[in-house]
């Protein structure tokens, strides 16, 4: 059972499909077959109902006629399929003979309508055909002759000797197209309905695929059939209620660590004021660590608004790396960067976007050694990698390096106040500019941080950028 499911397609249209087209090619090809096999069974009975109606005639007629007569008669229906001959009244059935088979049985049955006053009997004869050449595929390997006697008034029997067809000489080519036509019309609705009906599920799909990024994605459409449009009100449902309660738990957490802003301020003036330096400077110390907290868990909840609070401005992506890199150079930082010719125009927050980078480099030369930023275009997009050489990262860690407060170990090289917050701002920022951030084990070790953005085409001239992810402006 599992070998047959693992052959079906893995989408619920393919087999769909799959299931239609098998059903209607299996009642196709009964159907046809159904049908010719009552045409070919009214054929035969019409035929055989005619021969039947000459051997009688050819029998009543031979009663009438003397032996030489009889003989002559016989002769004259002689046909390349039926041969006739008159027999001596002792002539018994032959050794070998097989009981007459269904069509056999109903022939004799017709004879004795015609002929009720005169005895029959039947059999068959079968013998090998010769080999050859050209085997067919329809052969038996057999000749079949299927034997009818009717015994004369003077005793002697008249022997009706026919030969069967030994193969199906040609294949019914009108039928066969016929079916190709159906079953090619059939199929195309078939597809053409599946994914009709289907499309309503995959527009559920890629909408709750994307509720996990943007909770204020716009509606689905209600409409369609009632099954589907009682799934879309339930979704759209969950979708407002998700919404709604994150936006409070939001709110609430946002208030609190705006509120604690003014405590911890209150509390640096009064650990100004002790007179102990040590004891002064650990409580300064401990109120900086909180507001770096306070500070760091606000940013972090701004980019889960989804809204980017700087308005977006068309910007070379590849100077504003450049810039960066240049400052931290002028600072001793040691950063190789490598750009190609031209311009990479973006539509980006230059602020927002130096945070990122801010980020990711601080991350570089925390746990690792000079970084290496590259930049290059793909297709429709800008690409940015940032190396370092560090110790990397287990794999099984990556995708949780992106988790808010997830912090490596500081024996890999990290800080116990590292908050382990900004990869998972970085990857909002981003985000909120459509494009994509990823983590990976760069070969020759170190970690790989690679940024993805949409560039600007050349042949757009917008007098506005385009809506931010999440819905801001």
């Amino acid at each position: 059972m599992k070998r047959l499911t693992a052959l079906l397609p893995a989408s619920l249209f393919g087999r769909l499909v799959l299931i239609l087209a098998i059903g209607l090619v299996l009642a196709q090809f009964l159907g046809a077959a159904l049908s010719v096999y009552e045409r070919d069974q009214a054929l035969i009975y019409t035929s055989d109902r005619q021969w039947a109606e000459h051997d009688a005639e050819v029998v009543r007629l031979m009663d009438t006629l003397s032996a030489r007569e009889q003989y002559a008669i016989a002769a004259i229906r002689m046909t390349p399929a039926l041969s006739v001959s008159v027999l001596p009244p002792h002539t018994a059935i032959p050794r070998g003979a097989h009981p007459q088979d269904h069509d056999g049985r109903v022939f004799e049955a017709m004879l004795h309508k015609l002929l009720p006053s005169h005895r029959i009997r039947g059999y068959l004869l079968r013998f090998p055909v010769p080999k050859q050449k050209a085997r067919s595929l329809f052969g038996l390997g057999y000749r079949t002759r299927s034997i009818v006697e009717v015994q004369l008034r003077n005793g002697r029997w008249v022997s009706f000797n026919f030969l069967r067809p030994l193969e199906l000489h040609q294949w019914p080519y009108p039928l066969l197209a016929y079916l190709a036509v159906v079953l090619g019309a059939v199929i195309i609705l078939s597809y053409v309905a599946v994914r009709i009906v289907l499309r309503p599920l995959g527009q559920l799909a890629e909408a709750a695929k994307s509720l996990g990024k943007d909770l204020n994605r716009p509606p689905l459409p209600e409409d369609g059939p009632s099954e589907v449009a009682h799934a879309a009100h339930a979704f759209n449902w969950m979708q407002n209620r998700l919404r709604r309660m994150f936006d409070s738990r939001l709110r609430l957490l946002t208030a609190v660590s705006h509120d604690l802003r003014t405590p911890i301020t209150r509390m640096r003036l009064r650990a100004e004021m002790l007179e102990d330096e040590v004891t002064r400077r650990k409580f300064i110390q401990d109120l900086q660590d909180m507001e770096t907290m306070t500070n760091g868990a606000l940013e972090y909840l701004r980019g889960l608004t989804g809204k980017v609070e700087t308005p977006l401005e068309r910007l070379d992506f590849a100077s504003l790396v450049e810039t960066l890199v240049l400052d931290r150079s002028e600072l001793g930082q040691r950063v190789s960067f490598r750009r190609p010719k031209g311009r990479m125009p973006v539509w980006g927050s230059p602020l927002q976007l130096r945070r990122v980078l801010d980020n990711i480099l601080d991350n570089a030369f925390t746990y690792g050694r000079n970084p290496e930023v590259t930049l290059y275009s793909a297709g429709d997009h800008v690409v940015c990698s940032v190396r370092d050489h560090g110790p990397g990262v287990p794999e099984n860690e990556l995708p949780r390096l992106l988790e808010p407060y997830y912090r490596l170990d500081p024996a890999r090289g990290g800080t116990p106040r590292n908050l382990g917050l900004g990869l998972s701002i970085a990857q909002s920022l981003i985000a909120q500019h459509r494009g994509h951030l990823a983590l990976r084990n760069a070969e020759g070790g170190g970690l790989e941080v690679v940024i993805t953005l949409p560039l600007i085409p050349e042949s757009a001239h917008w007098s506005s950028p385009p809506r931010a992810a999440g819905g801001g402006e």
